[in-house]
């Protein structure tokens, strides 16, 4: 089967391609971006399966033929608030099956409105199948199922900003280029408003500035964090019906990085400044500040940690679960995004995921099953052991 790796040659775009490219499912893969060296360069890396072409996403009617061609789009371009939907409508137009690693709120929303179109057309779309959503969400998921009944879920990140490794030379170099990677253009659209929650059971609007909130993290109690406009608000009821809040939230550190991330977030909502200019004066303030703050606590993890939580009722008690994946297979330095959108890709072209329409990861893959694939694959063995830590309390 032909895949279509759009954003093919990027950095989660070829460890993807690798992992496709080793399945005997695909018999080949068109690589395919704005950069035609790039492509190239990165089909000879992959070997004869692989093929590299230029495509701009904006050249629709391209991009419709590439997909036309294809079996499945693998979409990895970004930023994905400007692509994924392009790239989606293309993929729908074509007749040809897709999955992404998209994880911007309003444009989750809007995605799956294209729900009936897909089915139309006999498409199976796959949405936000990376480290978070994906793995993430099916976290939650896992977390709510360990409840009688479930009140409240959230899933929750602490990001030290010593883990991303920012320099001068970095931000000189992103500033030079005038190319800031989609990663920390995304990292400000998830705190730039509008965007959805969800409280007491229905949608609401965050409009100027995102929140500051507290949250429980595993084994070190209490801490600040932002509320981000990620798509769980909007895909975590559909597959649990009764919950009344669903939260999304980052947490920086040092704390004093949430106040300004909201703070620039709220300036770009205003229209005062662009994603990639609001990211660039956050790297700008982490690398003028970092030698002033304080390391990560002893305790903290040193490189970040992502959990999901559920608050509701066990054996007639109020209770509080959280789960976090163990170290090896999920970590900032270990990201499984690409290894959880190819098996993702491999379950749609391999006939495990038959449902037509545009999905979520909740709708359509078991948690413990799917972690287990991805850890195999992560730690290259059949036994990878524990999957996930796990904490119980008592309200």
């Amino acid at each position: 089967m032909r895949v279509l790796a759009l954003g093919g040659a990027g950095e989660y775009g070829r460890h993807a391609v690798r992992v496709l490219a080793s399945s005997s499912l695909v018999s080949e893969i068109v690589i395919a971006g704005r950069n035609l060296g790039a492509a190239q360069s990165c089909a000879k890396d992959t070997g004869e399966k692989a093929r590299g072409v230029s495509i701009d996403v904006s050249d629709r009617d391209r991009l419709v033929v590439l997909a036309r061609d294809c079996d499945i789009v693998v979409n990895t371009a970004g930023p994905e608030y400007e692509i994924v939907l392009k790239v989606l409508e293309a993929a729908i137009t074509a007749g040809t099956d897709y999955c992404d690693i998209g994880g911007d709120g309003p444009t989750t929303e809007a995605a799956l409105e294209l729900d009936s179109a897909a089915k139309a057309k006999g498409v199976t779309a796959l949405l936000g199948i990376g480290a978070c959503p994906g793995v993430a969400t099916l976290m939650m998921v896992h977390a709510a199922r360990q409840l009688d009944r479930v009140e409240e879920v959230r899933s929750c990140g602490f990001f030290p900003a010593a883990a991303f490794g920012i320099t001068k030379d970095l931000v000189r170099g992103y500033r030079e280029t005038s190319h800031l990677s989609a990663g920390w253009q995304m990292f400000m659209k998830w705190g730039t408003p509008p965007f959805h929650a969800y409280r007491g059971g229905a949608l609401v609007s965050i409009k100027n500035k995102t929140e500051e909130m507290k949250t429980m993290m595993p084994g070190n109690g209490e801490i600040p964090a932002a509320l981000v406009g990620g798509p769980e608000v909007v895909t975590i009821p559909r597959s649990i019906p009764e919950v009344q809040d669903v939260y999304t939230l980052v947490s920086w550190f040092p704390f004093q990085l949430n106040g300004i991330y909201g703070e620039l977030g709220g300036r770009v909502a205003k229209g005062e400044l662009s994603e990639s200019q609001a990211a660039l004066a956050f790297l700008d303030l982490i690398v003028a500040e970092q030698e002033q703050w304080q390391p990560v606590p002893n305790g903290f993890p040193r490189y970040g940690i992502r959990w999901a939580e559920a608050v509701g009722t066990k054996d007639r008690s109020r209770a509080r679960y959280s789960c976090w994946p163990t170290s090896g297979w999920y970590g900032w330095r270990n990201n499984p995004t690409p290894v959880a959108l190819a098996l993702a890709a491999f379950k749609i072209l391999g006939g495990e995921i038959t449902t037509h329409g545009v999905l979520t990861p909740e709708s359509c893959l078991d948690p413990l099953p799917f972690f287990k694939e991805v850890a195999r694959q992560m730690l290259k063995t059949d036994e990878p052991g524990k999957l996930l830590n796990e904490t119980w309390q008592t309200l």
